[in-house]
């Protein structure tokens, strides 16, 4: 690896930044063309709708917490917002902001791995973040966890610079206002960010000693005229801290002057802290043999080899810290500088702290920030072996294989997608053809060139038929004593809002009386002129609280007893308000 001099980015060799910035450009480029060609066209039910749901509302003038109830941080719904402003409101303006969120994850993968190891590592740290991202089972988008993972990046790179060029602040400075960003698209996420980066500094404070890295390398022209002494422990911190505050604080007192503390404690503590750990915790995979699935690289395989990848950042993690052990031994040079070193030490620690956050629900995708920032740190040990003793290259090999195990995975769904829409851009007469889906019927422009099976199309239509824009709706399940989610889509596609806060249904939540309560009080202040109720997820049971009962049925009964079933569209029933007679004869039951 070309060394990369005190304070700059290099990507090609010495005095090289000007085309390293175009070519990092470049790949931000190829890496948005590239999600464009592989895109999924369905729209997913739950997570991408929440986010949509969301920034629209946001768009209205309501606010999070108060006017909807959500556990994520406000910042993704503001920007969503600002999205949908500019390019209209509908799906695919929000996979537009999905795929430069990504395309910056997998461009800045390479640019940090880039200052610790060679260009072609740097180069297998894109290709293999950028695949992960796009190409794996999930199929989820607009993920908040993404654009908090984007801010965590480009702060590692803003520390990076500092810890090149102790004596200049201002780096550090801009490393906390990034993690203040990243804390306000998620603030588990922005935690774990300060953390790491705050716990490096106080490794980088008690450990550093310029005589003794004059001695093992002579300093360059650029080291030679910068201060030799380094900021004190306090003023770093300090430093970083007042960045982190600067952006934290002010959303904050924001917060608790338009939202009720009550709202903002349920919401945000409460709830992520409490009910989500009972009622959707996931164990790890089994370990089972390849030959216990019929068909393991299926699509829709219940054993998805892809599914062992939440093990990789385990093996990564371990491996990263004996090689940080190794180096502290004066005879292992396994870095060029002190501050690769450390950057390195910033970055294994905070994908211990992310794999940590993951292990609630155990998946790829509530892994998937561990995931990427392991194989930005695998990438690293892969390009220095070398330096390595022969017992860290087993690890390193053991991880090697993985990620090309991994990245062969995801390469053939690549592949496969790509001739799915390779499919429908040219067979135009085909129903889901990109021609005929850009052309979507009045009412469903908000899903324009993507893809609706048709019962929820007909579902949409119907509802539409029915009410007007200004009409609020109520999409539940087929039943609310148990729950695992409902089709926030609905709401978002058919361009109707939900009679309550209460929009997201979760377990654990819209299962207890107070909250049904309050939705049965919506339902008989607005009585809207729909309710939609989807039993496709009502049989579907996870490892956890979610699959027992609450025995609450207030809503159920208040649904039963006021409604009744106008249409049917597979799992969708349509229900409309009953009559008067009808109503006043189901109360007396």
């Amino acid at each position: 690896m070309s060394g990369a001099s005190a304070g700059t980015v290099q990507l090609e060799g010495p005095g090289s930044s000007a085309r390293g910035r175009w070519f990092a450009a470049a790949l931000f480029l190829a890496a948005v063309l590239f999600q464009i060609a592989v895109m999924r066209r369905r729209i997913t039910y739950y997570d991408e709708a929440l986010e949509f749901y969301c920034a629209e509302h946001v768009l209205r003038g309501q606010l999070p917490y108060r006017d909807f109830w959500t556990m994520y941080g406000p910042a993704q719904f503001y920007v969503l917002a600002g999205f949908f402003k500019l390019f209209g409101i509908s799906v695919l303006t929000g996979r537009l902001y999905d795929a430069l969120v990504k395309a910056g994850i997998a461009t800045m993968c390479f640019v940090l791995v880039a200052r610790l190891a060679s260009r072609r590592a740097a180069a297998l740290a894109f290709a293999a973040g950028l695949l992960c991202l796009t190409c794996n089972t999930s199929a989820i988008y607009n993920f908040p966890v993404f654009p908090a993972l984007l801010c965590g990046l480009i702060s590692l790179l803003f520390f990076s610079r500092f810890l090149a060029d102790p004596a200049n602040l201002q780096p550090l400075f801009v490393a906390g206002i990034l993690t203040g960003l990243a804390a306000t698209f998620r603030h588990d996420s922005g935690f774990y960010i300060c953390l790491a980066e705050s716990a490096t500094l106080v490794w980088a404070a008690l450990g550093y000693r310029p005589a003794a890295l004059a001695q093992r390398q002579p300093p360059s022209l650029a080291q030679r005229q910068q201060p030799r002494r380094a900021p004190s422990l306090f003023r770093s911190l300090a430093t970083y801290l007042s960045g982190v505050l600067l952006v934290v604080l002010p959303v904050l007192c924001w917060l608790l002057w338009k939202v009720p503390l009550h709202d903002l404690y349920f919401d945000l503590i409460y709830v992520p802290g409490t009910v989500y750990p009972r009622v959707r915790s996931l164990p790890f995979p089994a370990l089972r043999l390849l030959w216990s699935s019929p068909h393991p690289f299926g699509e829709g395989s219940l054993y998805y080899l892809e599914d062992w990848i939440v093990y990789f950042p385990i093996l990564v993690c371990a491996t990263a810290g004996a090689a940080l052990l190794l180096s502290l031994k004066p005879s292992r040079r396994l870095w060029d500088a002190r501050w690769q070193r450390l950057t390195f030490a910033a970055l294994t620690l905070l994908d211990a702290l992310l794999f940590l956050k993951g292990l609630v629900r155990v998946t790829e995708l509530q892994l998937m920030q561990s995931i990427v920032v392991a194989i930005a740190l695998a990438s690293v040990l892969i390009s220095r072996r070398q330096r390595l003793g022969r017992a860290l290259r087993v690890p390193v090999f053991a991880g090697g294989l993985a990620l090309l195990v991994y990245g062969g995975l995801l390469l053939w769904h690549a592949e496969m997608y790509l001739r799915w829409n390779v499919r429908d851009l040219v067979r135009w007469n085909y129903r889901e053809s990109i021609y005929n889906t850009c052309r979507p019927p009045a009412g469903l422009e908000r899903a324009r060139c993507l893809v609706l099976d048709l019962q929820a199309t007909a579902a949409i239509e119907y509802v539409q038929r029915l009410t007007t824009p200004a009409d609020p709706i109520y999409v539940g399940a087929g039943r609310h004593d148990r729950l695992l989610l409902n089709d926030v889509r609905f709401y978002f596609v058919s361009g109707r809002s939900s009679i309550t806060k209460w929009y997201d249904l979760h377990p654990g939540v819209q299962t207890t009386l107070p909250i049904q309560n309050e939705i049965v009080d919506s339902l008989r202040r607005q009585s809207p002129k729909v309710v939609v109720l989807n039993y496709a997820f009502d049989e579907v049971q996870e490892p956890n609280a979610s699959q027992y009962s609450s025995g609450v049925t207030v809503l159920d009964d208040y649904i039963r007893d006021h409604y009744s079933v106008s249409a049917s569209f597979g799992p969708y029933f349509i229900l409309v308000p009953r009559s008067p007679a009808q109503a006043a004869g189901s109360d007396s039951k």
